[in-house]
């Protein structure tokens, strides 16, 4: 109704009448639905907020009318995302219009019945999230904002999923490494800006058009990169060489 309204008020206001740290009722049931179903899945975990263009994520399912998309995540922009799934399933352009003044939309392509191939999961906890990023074909990192490190990049990189970040910040220094560990440059990562949204999705296309032999190869080229290299001991390692060098050369 508040999208219907074009009332941006009560669309602030709906992410505030539950608590969003509680699990959603019906993520039992939609986990399962997900598990059942054929065909690839690419998808997003973080929180829902502006700054992590989550509706690049919506953008590019409906430009893959193949694929399915996963939303794992909390955050005062969901209703937002909500409202922009409705507005595409049911090819309201009037509503698209009004949305994308207000979300850094491109206009999406017409993606009648988009509602039932995205899937938006509600908060999971650190018992469950990392099962559902293994499940991805591919998880994607499309931040619009500055990010000192792509830590979720890394994280399903280490579980298995392969990863598509936007290319700028530290998401643009994750993604490097990564490609340089496969041996596959640009594969990781695309371009932000104008036109993110259909680069994003030329990008999962790219992934999921390579064989399974050569997606099983380069998961497990980026997994044990971020586990040898990006572990919390590694990590120490690092800082305190860093730390002893700085010291060092004092007089």
């Amino acid at each position: 109704r508040a999208l219907g309204d074009r009332d941006a008020a009560r669309l602030d206001a709906l992410a505030a009448r539950y608590d969003q740290m509680v699990p959603d009722p019906l993520a039992p049931e939609r986990l399962r639905t997900l598990a059942s179903l054929e065909g690839p899945l690419f998808g997003y975990l973080g929180k829902l907020i502006p700054q992590k263009g989550v509706q690049r994520v919506i953008e590019a399912t409906a430009l893959l009318p193949n694929a399915r998309a996963a939303i794992v995540g909390f955050g005062t922009h969901r209703e937002w995302l909500h409202a922009l799934v409705a507005a595409i399933d049911r090819g309201d352009a009037g509503a698209i219009a009004w949305l994308a003044g207000r979300m850094e939309l491109e206009t999406p392509v017409d993606a009648t019945g988009i509602a039932s191939r995205v899937t938006f999961t509600g908060f999971l906890d650190h018992r469950y999230a990392p099962g559902v990023v293994a499940a991805l074909d591919v998880l994607v990192v499309p931040s619009i904002g500055p990010e000192a490190f792509g830590m979720v990049a890394a994280e399903g990189a280490a579980g298995g999923a392969l990863p598509l970040v936007a290319r700028h910040s530290g998401l643009a220094e994750v993604a490097a490494a990564l490609e340089g560990a496969a041996g596959r440059p640009g594969l990781f990562s695309f371009e932000p800006g104008s036109g993110g949204g259909r680069r994003l999705a030329g990008g999962i296309r790219s992934i999921l058009a390579l064989s399974e032999a050569d997606r099983a190869g380069l998961r497990e080229a980026v997994a044990g990169f971020v586990r040898s290299e990006w572990t919390w001991e590694r990590t120490a390692e690092r800082l305190l060489d860093a730390a002893l060098a700085v010291r060092g050369s004092k007089p």
